[in-house]
């Protein structure tokens, strides 16, 4: 007969229940890795915001808020430009909107996409491409052989347009577009012009760019034009000033110096902020990151860059008349007996984009 302790059994099972929970432990973290990898991956993470604009797209096209689906559609084909179905719906989003040249070029790098990797897509991609070609309306720059002028450039809704292409029909989204030519020494010419929807073909011929006037004849004005100041920044700056009267008046000046000085950095923080704002106007739905721009996008920028040179400017301004406050204020001390006349001569000039302002004398 063999004996049985009655503790042997209760200690079986408990090391058979800690084995079984240590391995499904082991288990489940085993389950868990590939998960956790799963999330903290930046491919898995684009493809869950693509997918996410693709639903969102969806349900804006089907109440019919169509500029709206085509603005998420880009954003996701910026993540994924090779996601065959957003690219599919984006050209269904942009033909719906009118834009017929952007759902046609979309189908056809959707069409060479999926050639490319195989995927029987491309045929649909393709015939949806065809089926557009007929509605495509066309935009052609003419440029006479004998009017272009050395280094010219020519920019449609501010995007460089390459000589290849000038004087070929390519196709545009019907709406207004924005055509602008430059050259060195030459003046710059631009027009707008509309081109109509459902295959219209519109020519624009840029024209013989006239000269600049010549920059000598600006050098030939009268010298003492230039020497007088267009402008006052306070009462007696342009002149020599006496610093030896007590300085009461100096300091006065120095103050009035000092507040056009204050008033200058005002007006700078306002144009700089106006062209900001102009900025951030045509990055919302008229200039994309390309900085391609339509009519109002190609304006809005060229606003933005006017505010920001006359910020600059009345900066420029701002500072050195702040500049010369202090120097005015710090001389306008009493003079020591036996010491030599000070004084000190302050002269303001400005011409375009440049403000300059110089002070000199003794103390």
């Amino acid at each position: 007969m063999i004996a049985v302790r009655r503790g042997a059994r209760p200690e079986v099972r408990g090391a058979g229940a800690r084995r079984r929970l240590a391995c499904a432990l082991a288990a489940a973290s085993l389950s868990l890795a590939p998960a956790r990898a799963g999330a903290g991956d930046p491919a898995v993470a684009r493809k869950e915001q693509v997918l996410a604009l693709y639903q969102a797209a969806r349900e804006l096209l089907s109440t019919g808020r169509t500029a709206e689906a085509c603005a998420l559609l880009e954003q996701g084909r910026r993540l994924d430009p090779t996601a065959l179905n957003l690219l599919l719906r984006l050209g269904e989003c942009l033909a719906a909107a009118g834009r017929t040249a952007g759902a046609w070029n979309v189908y056809a790098e959707a069409a060479a996409i999926a050639k490319s990797a195989g995927d029987p897509r491309a045929a649909r991609a393709a015939a949806l491409a065809e089926a557009l070609a007929p509605r495509l309306s066309r935009l052609e720059i003419a440029v006479p052989a004998a009017g272009a002028a050395p280094g010219l450039e020519i920019r449609r809704d501010g995007v460089l347009v390459l000589p290849a292409l000038w004087g070929r029909a390519i196709p545009v989204d019907p709406g207004p577009h924005a055509i602008e030519a430059w050259a060195p020494g030459r003046k710059r010419w631009s027009v707008v012009r509309a081109v109509p929807p459902d295959g219209a073909r519109v020519v624009i011929d840029v024209p013989f760019l006239e000269p600049e006037p010549p920059a000598r004849a600006l050098a030939a004005a009268p010298s003492a034009a230039r020497q007088k100041p267009p402008f006052a920044l306070a009462p007696a700056l342009a002149g020599d000033l006496d610093l030896d009267g007590g300085g009461r008046a100096q300091r006065a000046i120095a103050l009035a110096t000092g507040g056009a000085g204050l008033v200058g950095l005002g007006l700078g923080t306002v144009f700089g902020a106006e062209a900001l704002a102009d900025r951030n106007a045509s990055n919302r739905g008229h200039c994309d990151a390309q900085n391609r721009c339509d009519a109002a996008g190609v304006a809005l920028r060229a606003d933005a860059q006017s505010a920001a040179i006359a910020s600059t400017v009345a900066f420029s301004a701002g500072a050195a008349a702040l500049l010369a406050a202090g120097l005015l204020f710090w001389t306008a001390s009493p003079r020591p007996a036996g010491a030599p006349a000070r004084g000190v001569a302050v002269s303001a000039a400005a011409g375009p984009g440049a403000v300059s302002l110089v002070v000199g004398g003794s103390y």
